[in-house]
């Protein structure tokens, strides 16, 4: 990480206010400006997280090289690479656990039939928030007829799906800022597992960018954390030993809220975990979005919405 000028001046100010301390201790100096940088560039990084714009491909690294050269160790049962575990986001331990986003796919195919929506006619399909692709793989039948993109503020992930995925699908490095680089009306389907339950306060404006680039036909699936995700989480055996369970468990603004709350968030920015009721979440986008359905267990312990626009 490159070390800011606000940096240099408060290590400086810093090493004066410690100096007779540092004299007097066996320590070498350059030993303890060497701490003092590293603290001040870890809550730099935290705070990074928080506000992230985007994630920059190896953000650790002054500079990097991209090769031509592609090794994998596995493919799933369509012949596409598997990232490596680094790029898994936490979806399992094992890779038959990572290929589980092929049932949540498929759940999501089967919510559009049940609304009389097929998937088959669609021309330009977009994951918004893809990862390296662990739902998109799946849609490898549909790519001979559909151009397909997939999104994400993580270059790292994109990158990836870049080299390995690239054909037949597509993938862009987004920002934080709700704005995606494509023309208005340009999808006929766009879907997002899990990326509403970390948008803390700008989920309207993003459904307006999602809204932009729908077109008048197609149709808007996303996945959102609701009270039922929320007492699946603390009392379900299935979900009680992953980390989320014991935060909602374990934190106090939960613990106070109980089950009286509209929309409730921890954590904030980027790390946020945002949870709503779910009759006020789909009012409060009822200017936007008619909610064709909503699906309970849609995507693990998240509800699914399928949306169309207004």
């Amino acid at each position: 990480m490159q070390i800011t000028k606000p940096v240099r001046k408060w290590v400086k100010q810093k090493i004066k206010n410690t100096y007779i301390e540092i004299e007097s201790s066996k320590v070498p100096i350059e030993k303890k400006i060497e701490k003092i940088l590293d603290i001040k560039k870890r809550q730099i990084l935290e705070k990074n997280i928080e506000s992230a714009i985007y994630f920059p491909y190896k953000e650790d690294s002054d500079s990097y090289v991209i090769t031509g050269e592609k090794e994998y160790s596995e493919v799933c049962e369509n012949g596409l690479p598997i990232p490596p575990q680094n790029l898994w986001l936490g979806y399992g331990n094992t890779t038959k656990e990572y290929l589980y986003g092929r049932i949540q796919t498929e759940k999501m195919i089967k919510i559009l039939d049940n609304a009389d929506f097929d998937i088959n006619y669609c021309k330009r399909i977009l994951d918004f928030g893809c990862g390296a692709g662990r739902m998109l793989r799946w849609l490898f039948p549909y790519s001979n007829t559909a151009e397909i993109w997939g999104t994400d503020i993580s270059s790292d992930h994109i990158t990836w799906a870049n080299n390995f995925l690239k054909p037949p699908f597509n993938f862009a490095t987004t920002t934080t800022i709700p704005h995606l680089p494509f023309e208005d009306n340009y999808f006929n389907l766009i879907y997002a597992g899990s990326v509403f339950t970390h948008i803390d306060d700008l989920v309207e404006s993003w459904l307006l960018e999602l809204r932009r680039i729908i077109n008048t036909n197609g149709r808007v699936y996303i996945t959102v954390n609701d009270k039922h995700s929320l007492k699946l989480l603390k009392t379900s055996k299935i979900y009680v030993k992953i980390w989320l369970s014991q935060y909602v468990r374990e934190n106090q603004t939960f613990i106070n809220a109980g089950d009286n709350f509209l929309k409730i968030v921890g954590m904030r920015g980027t790390r946020s975990q945002v949870f709503y009721d779910i009759e006020y979440f789909c009012e409060s986008i009822n200017n936007l979005f008619d909610v064709v359905s909503v699906n309970k267990e849609a995507y693990g312990f998240q509800t699914g919405i399928l949306l169309k626009k207004k």
